[in-house]
Formats: structure tokens, C-alpha cells, sequence
């Protein structure tokens, strides 16, 4: 989020609300591998895959459209390509989760 995604702007900058939505993704990551861990209950990571795919997919959808049209007349940079594939990461990883379960 703080390497440049676009010329010299880095996430934070280039976007007013989804900078904020893939920093919940990133959390929500964070939390379903927390939660997988301790497993002190099967509800909890369950519940937490279920909500990391569905954030995760809107964020990704969100994401890959300011990929294909980049904000003003900037040129894209190697931090849209990083947070794009964590994006998709964290997609993969929630949906993966819940069809082991």
C-alpha cells in the first residue's frame, strides 16, 4: 500500500475508498489465518472465510477496474501489480478455505 502504484502515488493517495477496502481484505486475511489457527471453534473461521471471499471478490472487481483504467493520465506501477495479486491472494485463500469445509 505505501510503493508507488501509479507514477509517484502510492495506494493511500491514488484512492479515497479503496485504499480502506484492501486494507480490510489484508485484515481479514490476517484474521481467517489467526482464527484457522486457534480453531476454537469451527464457526469462527468458517464465518471469517465466508466473509474475506465476499470482500474479497468486490475489492477485486474493484481493483482489477482501476488496473484496466488507471486514475487520470498516470501510468501504472509495480505496487498495482503487487496489490492486485495479494488481492487475488487473499480471494483464492478464503475460497479454497470454504471448500474444505
Amino acid at each position: 500500500m505505501w510503493v508507488p502504484w501509479y507514477d509517484d502515488a502510492n495506494a493511500w493517495s491514488a484512492f479515497t475508498v479503496l485504499d480502506l477496502l484492501l486494507a480490510l481484505v489484508a485484515l481479514l486475511g490476517i484474521a481467517a489465518a489467526v482464527l484457522q489457527a486457534t480453531r476454537r471453534s469451527p464457526a469462527l473461521p468458517v464465518a471469517a472465510d465466508v466473509i474475506g471471499s465476499v470482500v474479497g471478490l468486490l475489492v477485486l472487481l474493484a481493483l482489477l477496474f482501476r488496473v484496466l483504467d488507471p486514475p487520470g493520465d498516470s501510468s501504472r506501477a509495480w505496487g498495482l501489480a503487487a496489490g492486485f495479486v495479494s488481492c487475488l491472494a487473499v480471494f483464492a485463500g478464503a475460497w479454497l478455505a470454504l471448500r474444505d469445509e
